[in-house]
């Protein structure tokens, strides 16, 4: 099958690679052509997150056989939203794979197993939200400084300028050794014009 993969973080401090790596993992086990990947950064409660509308037109206009994600939870956040997209796709003949859930859409069983999926995830995040809206308040308490050092005012200049010529994220990837979720952030910047340090 011809596939595109998506993930998502909800902030700039948490990592794409290990979605992104486990979703190349499993098309190379499946044999699926890996087509294109999309990278978000921001709140699966949103749908108005840029690559994730763009990944959704090009299903749309038929050029994938599939979308695979790490979790289900990455597509977005809130049941009643996903199970609205999955419908769609599905309805579309687009297939749906989850890697961690490990369903398949495509038949009646897969189809309440995925419901209860979304709920069950729903409900999970919420508490893991609620946890570590905790823990960062005991934490800044405490003075600790939280989040992650930026890159280098030159790694961010290289990767501005890799951009600009029209490269992939992957490409960046290897060449500068910026992660992808850091490269999509400062694309995302780029275009919005906001300063880059």
């Amino acid at each position: 099958m011809n596939v595109v993969g998506y993930a998502r973080v909800s902030t700039q401090g948490q990592e794409l690679d290990h979605q992104l790596s486990a979703i190349r993992r499993y098309c190379q086990y499946k044999e699926h052509i890996l087509v294109n990947e999309y990278c978000d950064i921001g709140s699966g409660a949103k749908f108005t997150r840029p690559h994730f509308q763009e990944m959704l037109e090009e299903l749309r206009g038929g050029r994938y056989d599939a979308v695979v994600v790490q979790r289900l939870d990455r597509l977005g956040r809130r049941a009643r939203d996903l199970v609205m997209v999955i419908d769609e796709l599905e309805d579309r003949g687009i297939q749906v794979i989850s890697i961690q859930e490990a369903f398949d859409t495509r038949t009646a069983i897969g189809r309440a197993m995925r419901s209860i999926i979304i709920i069950l995830a729903e409900l999970e995040r919420e508490n893991i939200s609620e946890a570590t809206q905790q823990r960062l308040a005991s934490l800044k308490a405490a003075g600790k400084t939280l989040g992650r050092r930026p890159h280098p005012r030159r790694k961010t200049r290289e990767v501005e300028s890799l951009l600009l010529d029209g490269r992939s994220y992957r490409y960046i990837e290897g060449v500068t050794g910026v992660s992808i979720g850091t490269i999509s952030m400062i694309n995302r910047k780029m275009k919005k014009g906001e300063k880059l340090t």
